[in-house]
């Protein structure tokens, strides 16, 4: 581009630092190649860029500029056409169902498992009611546990401690075991 600019004769009347006018200008873009209309690159001029000076005249380097920054704009808008925005708007789309469907799967498979500290609870409560109901059991039942071993009924409460402190001893036994559990999902 320099090169046409400085093939231009000084002795023509032409200034090679400005273009004598918007239309000689506006006509050397479309020589260049750049597609711009007329109303477009007027209401550019209008707005300051490129600066249209005081005696009509416009810079060159400004309108060399002005050609660039359309060159940008041009390939931006062929880069991401509205196509473009709808695929990434459909694909965002696509990605958020399918996380949602993985969060549901998430859920579903958590709903099946029991956590380990709801686990130990509810076996810690199932011990202790069946401790409590085997020595509620044993005190209401020690005079018949007196009267089929053959003894003496006035010391059924003797023969009552020394199975509560038998059974006490093995709840705490098992209440010491290692419990080793392989939990797997139910066939529905």
């Amino acid at each position: 581009m320099q090169e046409n600019i400085q093939s231009i004769p000084a002795e023509a009347g032409i200034n090679l630092e400005r273009f004598v006018n918007r239309k000689q200008a506006l006509d050397w873009l479309k020589a260049q190649g750049y597609k711009v209309s007329q109303g477009k690159f007027y209401q550019d001029c209008a707005a300051g860029f490129p600066a249209v000076r005081k005696d009509g005249t416009v810079s060159r380097y400004q309108v060399m500029q002005y050609g660039q920054q359309l060159d940008i704009e041009t390939r931006a808008a062929s880069i991401f056409t509205p196509e473009d925005e709808h695929s990434a708007r459909k694909e965002k789309a696509e990605a958020e169902i399918a996380e949602m469907k993985a969060e549901r799967m998430r859920r579903e498979e958590d709903r099946l498992w029991l956590h380990a500290d709801d686990a130990w609870a509810s076996m810690a409560a199932v011990v202790g009611t069946l401790r409590d109901a085997i020595r509620h059991r044993l005190y209401t039942g020690q005079q018949e546990i007196v009267h089929l071993a053959g003894g003496d009924h006035g010391r059924s409460q003797e023969v009552f401690e020394a199975i509560d402190n038998l059974v006490s001893q093995a709840f705490n036994e098992a209440a010491g075991a290692e419990i080793n559990v392989t939990f797997e999902k139910e066939q529905q």
